[in-house]
């Protein structure tokens, strides 16, 4: 009788475990506009606007409104900061409006002729779902921080377009859990320069680390910048 039972759980509990598959692998569309403005030889400032789609492209994920400032130290160093507005779909939960801010340190280094590598460390904070706490005074997850070191390469094929291959890892910081490697992103794409702006094109991979049914998400990304 126990075998029994046990076999008709085993059955009943299959689908749940197939469809856990099913959503722990997707891919989604990423556009973007970036209007970049050189505020001094020093000073720049860009202001970005992104949608993000999932469920195989079909749904949309997140809109993103992002505020940046890049300082250039030298040929080798810069410092920035920015502040982000994500309204978040979810994939399995309510929907979200939330807040962040980052801190960034860039390095850049000619290796080849053609060739750059580029090193940057990110501190961001975001508080998620920041309106609901003026209804609900005491939310179990108030913010996240992330801690995201990015090292990506750039070839100069001619003075039109440009190759690269980027890769990030997080480090993310929780109430109630110490620091963790918490997710991978790898781009490889092109940079192509026309009379109307620059075009990013680019494939990307991104997979959950530390969890026991990690989500993986390939996604294509267009991003146009626009330059004043």
């Amino acid at each position: 009788m126990k075998r029994l039972v046990v076999l008709l759980l085993l059955i009943s509990t299959s689908p749940l475990f197939s469809q856990q598959i099913k959503v722990t692998r997707d891919f989604g569309v990423w556009l973007g506009v970036d209007f970049k403005k050189e505020i001094s030889s020093r000073f720049d400032l860009s202001l970005m606007q992104q949608i993000r789609t999932f469920k195989n492209a079909t749904e949309l994920d997140d809109y993103i409104f992002d505020l940046g400032l890049r300082h250039s130290i030298n040929k080798e160093f810069d410092i920035g900061g920015g502040l982000r507005y994500t309204y978040n779909k979810k994939r399995v939960s309510y929907r979200e409006h939330n807040f962040r801010y980052n801190l960034d340190i860039s390095f850049k280094k000619k290796i080849m002729p053609k060739l750059d590598l580029r090193y940057r460390m990110r501190y961001q904070k975001e508080y998620v779902d920041l309106l609901s706490y003026f209804w609900d005074p005491s939310p179990s997850d108030i913010y996240s921080i992330h801690i995201r070191n990015k090292a990506k390469l750039t070839l100069k094929v001619n003075k039109k377009n440009r190759l690269f291959f980027s890769s990030e890892i997080y480090r993310l910081t929780q109430k109630y859990r110490a620091p963790f490697f918490n997710k991978i992103r790898l781009y490889l794409g092109t940079e192509m320069k026309t009379s109307i702006g620059v075009f990013n094109y680019s494939i990307g991979f991104e997979e959950e680390l530390d969890s026991i049914y990690p989500y993986s998400f390939i996604l294509f990304k267009t991003i146009y910048v626009i330059r004043r």
